[in-house]
């Protein structure tokens, strides 16, 4: 099909077959509509919108409570991580949910499958595209516009390295609900549990924390805010103590679990 812009003759084998086709896409669906500027503008009001109306009546109210500048710099970044955390999340869900399953029940997968295309390919095509996708509307506009926010605030700009490291961790977050995302689009046949288990999960941090323990550890829940704890994130991003590597490790873990689960559903799919 070298005539359709979306899907070219490509010399691909083994699980790469009709990658970069699929790839190629997967990224259009993204950047060549009105998706992306839409995802940016949606996230910066919610996100960066938060931060600004803090930063900009900061003034009366440290006055009234005798906080510090550097107190209420502190504070921006705390609220930051949490609304980035809380709905960059929840933005990541909404916007894959349907991804694969919308393409199950319109037969566009059967079709694609028809082609000389691998089943990984498939899988695979979609979770580098949304990757990349919010790593660059979530991340690095949203960090970027967040850092400037705190830098005109502060007169300086804040230590670089633990604000990039703390963003660091958010796309770790946002990569387990991703990916989890990802592989029930393969399990499920409907968008319902495809979208509420992620979120079930998300808020679901705020009444079993404190009865899981040490077992809480093994969950992303401890990355951001959740209930009283602070979360990795803004420690690393306040240039404090790591609390512990273990969430972040078994964070990384279960994701490449999800995926390697999406990759032998899909095998199984019958089309």
């Amino acid at each position: 099909m070298s005539a359709n812009e979306s899907f070219q003759i490509v010399n691909e084998q083994g699980w790469r077959r009709g990658f970069a086709n699929l790839l190629r896409h997967e990224n259009a669906i993204w950047w060549r509509s009105r998706r992306w500027w839409l995802n940016i503008l949606i996230w910066l009001v919610l996100i960066n919108g938060m931060l600004l109306a803090m930063l900009s009546t900061s003034g009366e109210e440290t006055s009234a409570l005798q906080r510090t500048p550097e107190q209420v710099a502190v504070e921006a970044r705390t609220v930051f991580v949490v609304m980035a955390g809380m709905f960059g999340t929840i933005g990541v869900v909404i916007a894959i949910q349907g991804s694969i399953i919308d393409e199950k029940k319109s037969g566009t997968a059967a079709w694609i499958m028809s082609k000389p295309v691998s089943r990984p390919a498939f899988i695979l095509a979609k979770l580098v595209a949304n990757v990349l996708a919010f790593f660059v509307i979530m991340l690095l506009v949203q960090g970027l516009i967040a850092y400037l926010q705190l830098s005109l605030y502060s007169g300086s700009p804040p230590a670089l390295m633990p604000f990039v490291s703390g963003m660091a961790l958010l796309g770790l977050h946002m990569l387990f609900y991703l990916t989890l995302t990802l592989m029930l689009g393969t399990l499920f046949s409907d968008r319902g549990p495809v979208i509420g288990i992620p979120i079930g999960i998300l808020f679901a941090a705020m009444f079993l924390m404190s009865y899981l323990g040490d077992l809480a550890l093994l969950t992303p829940w401890m990355i951001i805010p959740s209930g009283s704890f602070q979360g990795i994130a803004i420690e690393v991003m306040l240039g404090q103590p790591l609390y512990s590597v273990v969430p972040l490790v078994a964070t990384a873990v279960w994701s490449i679990v999800f995926v390697a689960v999406a990759l032998w559903r899909f095998q199984r799919e019958e089309f």
